[in-house]
């Protein structure tokens, strides 16, 4: 494993010294060169720990370890009034940081789309995942939702957003795969925000797999709350884990719902005075390194 400190300079990497061949009598010439390559060997050593002392304190707080983390927390909003049950494309400010096909929420109604402009979505279905269509003024917030394609059916959760990356990193060509670039052991950490709009509690089963083969052990099986009055029931789940990767592996996590209602949703900010909040995002991931690999 390589050390390496903030200044992106890589610790010296001290090799042991090539000693003399000692003589068969006492020779001084042959003490002081032996003493030197010493003296030389000890110095290196002590200039290398050095390097991990910051502010005179043996904390460590300069080495950095392979690790990452990334979310996803689509949120936009509407720049035209949109009526009951129209499946023309819905217009907003910008659909960046959305997946090029997938869920909304404006309200309390789950939206379909399979496509999107810079400033529209389209190929709409209205009022799916228990949701009933309804009209939606411009202006109002529309947040993504990540969302199971049938009851029972396995989604593998996307990522779009990277926060943190060293030496771990989303696959350019699949945001469902966390690629890890160095081997070792990784703490893997995960939250969802999962909604559920319909009048019936759903069973929920979330794990990771890793170059597409189930992990065993990983999975766990949480109960999503019916919608109360008009808002959906609301839960986070999250835990975490250790997994053993070689270069080059990848890790997905994995969802998928007894009904195939239950979404995986941003909650948009507000900035209503005395309640604001930043995004809470549909999902979050990290990995942290542990341990090198035996």
């Amino acid at each position: 494993m390589t050390f390496i400190v903030t200044t992106e300079t890589l610790l010296s990497r001290v090799a042991p010294p090539a000693l003399p061949v000692a003589t068969n009598q006492y020779e001084r010439a042959y003490q002081d060169q032996l003493n030197n390559i010493l003296r030389l060997y000890f110095n290196r050593l002590s200039a290398t720990l050095n390097q991990l002392q910051t502010s005179g304190a043996n904390d460590g707080s300069i080495i950095k370890f392979p690790h990452g983390a990334f979310h996803q927390d689509g949120h936009t909003t509407l720049t035209a009034n949109i009526g009951n049950g129209t499946t023309t494309p819905i217009p907003v400010v910008s659909t960046a940081g959305f997946l090029n096909a997938g869920g909304l929420i404006i309200e309390n109604e789950v939206i379909l789309y399979t496509g999107k402009t810079a400033t529209t979505f389209t190929g709409i279905t209205r009022g799916a995942k228990g949701t009933s269509s309804s009209a939606h003024l411009s202006g109002t917030a529309i947040s993504e939702a990540q969302i199971v394609p049938l009851p029972s059916a396995a989604l593998s959760i996307a990522f779009t957003v990277t926060d943190a990356s060293y030496d771990v990193e989303l696959d350019p060509l699949n945001n469902t795969h966390v690629v890890f670039l160095k081997p070792g052991y990784f703490n893997i950490q995960f939250s969802a925000q999962l909604l559920n709009f319909t009048t019936s509690e759903d069973n929920v089963v979330m794990w990771f797999r890793k170059d597409g083969v189930d992990i065993s052990n990983t999975a766990g099986v949480v109960t999503v709350p019916s919608k109360h009055g008009s808002n959906p029931g609301a839960m986070i789940t999250s835990w975490n884990l250790i997994v053993d990767v070689l270069a080059g592996q990848y890790i997905e996590l994995m969802v998928t719902s007894d009904s195939g209602n239950t979404v995986i949703a941003t909650y948009p900010p507000s900035v209503v005075p005395g309640s604001e909040h930043p995004a809470s995002p549909s999902v979050i991931l990290t990995a942290s390194f542990v341990s090198a690999l035996p």
